[in-house]
């Protein structure tokens, strides 16, 4: 059963932004009231899951059957690292009256997709996943299992971040990006966006020299090909943090290689390995990238430790 996607949204500070947000303007995005007390990756994921849904701020929740059968899930790396810090600072400088109570909600990682979840009326569930990198699409592999399994009838899957200021930057930016996923409508609605066949996860262990295992890259390369069975010219992006540069193109030749052994083929695997820029987002970013176009995709998120997390797309939503 492939899945649909059904509607998309981002906002992101572009390469050169100062890190003060003036980029994005919540009142445009989320009302002139509501948000103070919200984290700004927190208005990040309302904005994007309000444009993913076609909904606006001011719209009422969902009820009934529909908020029953709606899910969200959202992948994070850095979404409270802020708020952590400034606690921290603040308990040691000032003490527990330093702290405001209306901030305390914002302690947890699953506050931005909670209130997500409040927003649009989505009681199906809410779940967080916080791995580095990869936590974006392993998003959209746990809506996928959801759909098919049966737990919902659509999904937003989102990803939120913002990014290490200082020294820890590394040449990260602050985005939120989601996707609203579906099951086919047996009734064949219009097609709007490519469909969704399948995704896996994996983990490539690296020697000692910080070179990946081979035998685990080659088992990982052909798990990965498998799901695009045999297509002609796959569109393959790996996305990957500048520092696991050097893994990810490890990937890129085991997945094409792969792919190739089985009688398949990838449009210029040398232009396939992308620099992610906004964290756990930046798969998201690609995702919604691919999703318009008429080709068949595998799209790989990479991180530094070896983990990898991969979503097939057939460039149809048609079943």
């Amino acid at each position: 059963m492939n899945i649909r996607i059904t509607g998309s949204g981002a906002v992101t500070e572009q390469p050169g932004g100062s890190g003060e947000a003036p980029w994005f303007d919540p009142a445009e995005h989320l009302g002139r009231r509501g948000w103070k007390y919200l984290s700004p990756p927190t208005r990040y994921l309302l904005a994007a899951g309000h444009l993913a849904l076609g909904r606006r701020h001011d719209d009422p929740p969902l009820t009934g059957g529909g908020s029953r059968r709606l899910g969200v899930v959202t992948g994070t790396q850095f979404a409270i690292a802020h708020v952590h810090r400034r606690m921290d600072d603040t308990l040691r400088i000032e003490g527990v009256r330093g702290i405001s109570p209306a901030e305390v909600p914002g302690f947890s990682m699953s506050t931005p997709g909670s209130q997500l979840a409040i927003a649009s009326g989505a009681r199906a569930f809410s779940v967080t996943l916080t791995n580095p990198v990869t936590a974006g699409l392993e998003a959209v592999q746990f809506a996928v299992t959801a759909l098919r399994t049966g737990r919902a009838d659509r999904v937003v899957a989102a990803a939120t971040d913002q990014a290490p200021t200082g020294g820890d930057r590394r040449g990260q930016h602050d985005a939120a990006a989601a996707v609203v996923l579906s099951a086919p409508d047996p009734a064949g609605s219009p097609r709007a966006f490519s469909g969704i066949t399948g995704g896996i996860s994996r983990f490539i262990p690296q020697n000692g020299d910080g070179a990946p295992e081979p035998a685990a890259l080659t088992r990982s390369g052909r798990r990965i090909a498998a799901l695009t069975g045999d297509a002609q010219d796959v569109r393959l992006v790996v996305s990957a943090p500048a520092e696991a540069a050097l893994l990810a193109a490890a990937v890129r030749d085991a997945v094409a290689g792969a792919v190739a052994a089985a009688g398949g083929s990838v449009r210029d695997p040398e232009r396939a390995v992308t620099e992610s820029r906004h964290c756990a987002v930046s798969g998201m970013l690609e995702l919604i990238a691919l999703a318009g176009a008429e080709e068949p995709a595998l799209l790989i998120s990479v991180s530094e430790s070896g983990h990898l997390t991969s979503i097939a797309l057939n460039g149809s939503a048609r079943p």
